[in-house]
C-alpha cells in the first residue's frame, strides 16, 4: 500500500513538470497574385551626364551642386493596372542617409550622390499625383515635388481630388528630377581623374 501511494504522487508531479504538448504541426501559405497585363518602365534618357568637373570648381566646405536635370518617367501597361515602383541603388556601398552613391576615390572616400524626386504626372490625359507606401501598400501617404525618391518606400499614383490611394493607369508619364552633388573638396581626395559613376533601378511592382 505504501509503495502505490509512493508511485501515484511520483506520477502526480511528473505529470506537473511538463506544459501541455503544443501542435506538432506547421502551416506554410504561399500567396501571390497573377496579373492580366504587364507594365514597361522607360526613361526618357538612360545616362545623366554631369560632364567634366574640376577640383578647382568644387567647394572646400559645402556641397557643390551639379546641373540637375529632368527626365521624363514613362510606365506603359497592356491594359489599366494598379502599380507601384521601387528603386535600387546599384552603388549603395557609396550611397548615404538616402542618398544614391555614384562611386569612391581612389582611397575609398565617398566622392558624393544624387537625390531623385517626382513632379507632374499625367495618366492617361488626366492629372495624377505621387504617393508613397512604406509598407508595401498598406498604407500610403503623399509624396510632394521636393520630397526625394529613396529606395525604403515604393510609389504609386492618385487621382489628386481623391483619398491617397493608388488608382489604375494604362499609360502614365512623370517628370524625374536627377540632382547630383559633390561632397566637401576637403573630404575628397582626388589626384588623377576619377569616374562619377551612379547607377539606379527603377521596378515595377503590381498592386
Amino acid at each position: 500500500m505504501k509503495k502505490l501511494l509512493h508511485t501515484s504522487i511520483a506520477g502526480v508531479l511528473i505529470g506537473c513538470a511538463f506544459p501541455a504538448f503544443a501542435a506538432s504541426t506547421v502551416d506554410l501559405a504561399v500567396t501571390g497574385l497573377i496579373v492580366p497585363s504587364a507594365c514597361t518602365p522607360s526613361l526618357s534618357a538612360s545616362t545623366v551626364d554631369v560632364g567634366r568637373v574640376s577640383v578647382k570648381d568644387l567647394n572646400q566646405d559645402t556641397r557643390t551642386q551639379l546641373t540637375p536635370t529632368t527626365l521624363q518617367l514613362g510606365i506603359d501597361c497592356e491594359s489599366a493596372t494598379l502599380f507601384a515602383m521601387q528603386t535600387t541603388d546599384n552603388r549603395a556601398d557609396s550611397g548615404a542617409h538616402g542618398e544614391y552613391g555614384i562611386g569612391k576615390t581612389i582611397p575609398g572616400e565617398r566622392i558624393g550622390g544624387y537625390y531623385m524626386s517626382l513632379d507632374k504626372g499625367v495618366a492617361d490625359g488626366a492629372a495624377v499625383t505621387p504617393i508613397t507606401s512604406f509598407n508595401n501598400g498598406a498604407t500610403w501617404g503623399s509624396l510632394w515635388p521636393e520630397d526625394p525618391w529613396t529606395t525604403s518606400f515604393i510609389v504609386s499614383i492618385r487621382d489628386p481630388g481623391a483619398a491617397r490611394v493608388p488608382v489604375p493607369a494604362k499609360n502614365t508619364q512623370m517628370a524625374l528630377s536627377v540632382l547630383p552633388f559633390i561632397l566637401p573638396a576637403k573630404n575628397v581626395t582626388i589626384t588623377e581623374d576619377t569616374p562619377i559613376d551612379g547607377s539606379a533601378t527603377i521596378e515595377v511592382k503590381y498592386l
